[in-house]
């Protein structure tokens, strides 16, 4: 360490501080060198900083921006004092380094430890700034919750809408009609109200949409909702179902007239548009006091009103209740027919009009119960097609019909002709043609016995397919005969296409035939000799008097089915006709009836 002798006074002074002092000094060419170093300096600084340095040497061990020899020619020059905070990276100690102003332009540089103040004042900082960087985070998480909120919100009323609106047509559905229906029975209990529910179908939907295709079935699903939508307030709710099933709910109901009146100008405005709807109105509480029955109720109005005719609206009786249970019973009953064995095969015979030959017989099944006695197939027979019963009930009477006809050939030498009726639903089968086939086969029946009777209703699906299955039976040497011909609205274009063997007249002909010049003979004449050109058997059915008989012969009808000639009769009976007694056949003017109970 150097010193002068008039400075020794005061450097011992500097010398025994606790504080850690360097003095520097400018020198002629104009740098700054590091004249003194106190004791608590050289330790302070662990002895890095030599003596006889130049200023600059403090740059590389103090972390700082601080221009060193610029600071100390500014102090110099302006006379003044200056500090900074710096860094010293070799013990890694926060310094408050200060310049004060001494003689002969020297200056003094104090070191003032402040590490423990800045650690502070740095986790104060550090807080600060996380404190901060939390409250940005805090703000930009409630905006983001806030936004997934307000997403959420959005979603579940749009999750809402799906739930409770059907999506073609934007009407509520049959979810929300459910809970509106039981707060509308609520209400009118609270306010002795009455409320009515309207369920309506379009009437040829279906046509629709096998003809046009499935948007334009859409298209009047459509055009429905939005006149139901203008029929909607606050006492009026629309609803689509399912399917093409619509309701009206309409609440504080004055009278029964309001709701026709309702009903029959929507009907008559969808009229306009060429759609054309049935319904069943029901009304709450005088037709139920069970919100629950009343789409029940209504759709049995419904199809009352499909039964007469369509493109009506029917109120709900209490008549119809009773025919529904009933159907329901008949219904159960069946089931337990078909597996119990309950059901018979009568057979009705067929004669040559002009010889009294016997052509054969028409199978038809008849149903004994004990508690409903004999239920008319016309009663039964539409309700097995609607639960498919008609399907093992259609084998049945196949397999009974094949049977009996195999044992005619064999017992009797039988060589007329078998028709057996086959149902739409059971004839559409897949596996119709090949069990029909199997029978044929099993049986070793002559093929040219068996006719198969068919009604339109077997076009209804696939005119192809159908045309197909009646071809193959066909070509077996089986025939083919129409039943119910003129009562469809496109039989004649039906006697083109189809591979038929027989037409049989509807009995609805012949039932008003009583002279040759009548319009229903000319009919019947028209079509007997349009059909024969064909190479067409005929077959007038329901004959039941001499007189149309008679004319039947005058017009060429071949052959005549009816009660004249003989009632549908048990096989024992047409066994007696088949060994030669003609008296078996039992005419109109005798008994009503010759059905035989089965045996219990």
């Amino acid at each position: 360490m150097k010193s002068s002798a008039a400075n020794l006074d005061f450097f011992q002074i500097l010398e025994n501080l606790q504080a850690a002092v360097c003095v520097i000094a400018l020198e002629d060419n104009s740098n700054f060198k590091i004249e003194y170093l106190n004791k608590c300096f050289i330790q302070t600084t662990q002895n890095l900083i030599p003596v006889d340095q130049d200023i600059s040497v403090f740059s590389s061990f103090f972390d700082s921006e601080w221009n060193w020899k610029e600071t100390a020619t500014l102090c110099l020059e302006r006379k003044t004092s200056t500090e900074k905070e710096c860094f010293f990276s070799p013990v890694k100690t926060f310094f408050k380094v200060r310049f004060s102003l001494l003689e002969n332009n020297k200056l003094l540089l104090l070191l003032e430890d402040i590490s423990g103040l800045k650690e502070k004042d740095l986790f104060i900082k550090k807080q600060n700034l996380r404190l901060e960087q939390l409250a940005r985070d805090l703000n930009l998480s409630r905006n983001e919750l806030k936004r997934r909120l307000n997403s959420i919100e959005m979603l579940n009323s749009q999750l809402r809408s799906a739930a409770y609106h059907d999506a073609l047509t934007n009407l509520n559905n049959r979810f929300l009609y459910k809970t509106h229906v039981m707060d509308a029975a609520r209400i009118a209990d609270e306010k002795n109200w009455k409320f009515a529910v309207v369920l309506f179908d379009v009437d040829n939907i279906k046509v629709i949409n096998d003809a046009q295709g499935a948007n334009a079935g859409d298209h009047v699903l459509q055009t429905i909702a939005r006149e139901l939508r203008r029929m909607e307030n606050q006492d009026t709710t629309a609803y689509r179902m399912n399917g093409d099933d619509f309701i009206l709910l309409k609440q504080n109901l004055t009278d029964r007239n309001q709701i026709i009146t309702l009903t029959e100008d929507l009907k008559k405005r969808l009229n306009e548009k060429d759609i054309y709807i049935s319904g069943g109105i029901v009304i709450y509480p005088e037709d139920s006091k069970n919100a629950g029955d009343l789409h029940t109720f209504a759709d049995m109005a419904k199809s009352e009103a499909k039964k007469t005719g369509k493109n009506s609206i029917k109120l709900f009786k209490q008549v119809m209740q009773e025919k529904f249970i009933s159907k329901v019973n008949i219904e159960s009953k069946m089931t337990k027919a078909m597996d119990n064995n309950l059901f018979q095969l009568y057979f009705q015979p067929q004669f040559d009009a002009a010889t009294n030959e016997l052509r054969g017989f028409e199978a038809l099944i008849r149903w004994y119960d004990k508690d409903l006695g004999w239920i008319s197939p016309e009663e039964f027979i539409p309700l097995a097609e609607e639960s498919n019963l008609v399907i093992p009930i259609g084998d049945w009477v196949m397999e009974k019909g094949m049977d009996t006809l195999e044992e005619w050939e064999k017992k009797y030498g039988f060589d007329g002709i078998l028709s057996i009726n086959v149902s739409p639903v059971q004839f559409a089968k897949e596996d119709f043609l090949s069990k029909f086939k199997e029978k044929l086969l099993r049986h070793k029946i002559n093929p040219a016995h068996l006719e198969v009777e068919i009604t339109e209703g077997i076009l209804i699906h696939d005119v192809e397919a159908a045309v197909h299955k009646l071809n193959e039976i066909k070509e077996l040497g089986s025939g083919i005969s129409l039943d119910d011909f003129g009562t469809g609205y496109s039989s004649l274009r039906y006697l083109q296409i189809l591979p038929l063997t027989t037409l049989k007249i509807d009995k609805s002909f012949i039932s008003n035939i009583n002279n040759k010049t009548g319009t229903e003979a000319h009919i019947t004449e028209s079509i007997v000799s349009m059909v024969s050109k064909m190479g067409l058997d005929t077959i007038a059915e329901g004959v039941e008097t001499e007189e149309q008989l008679n004319i039947l012969k005058q017009i060429n009808c071949k052959n005549i089915q009816g009660f004249l000639k003989g009632k549908p009769m048990p096989k024992e009976t047409c066994d007696k006709l088949l060994s030669g007694d003609i008296s078996a056949v039992v005419s109109l003017e005798e008994e009503k009836h010759i059905f035989v109970k089965p045996e219990e």
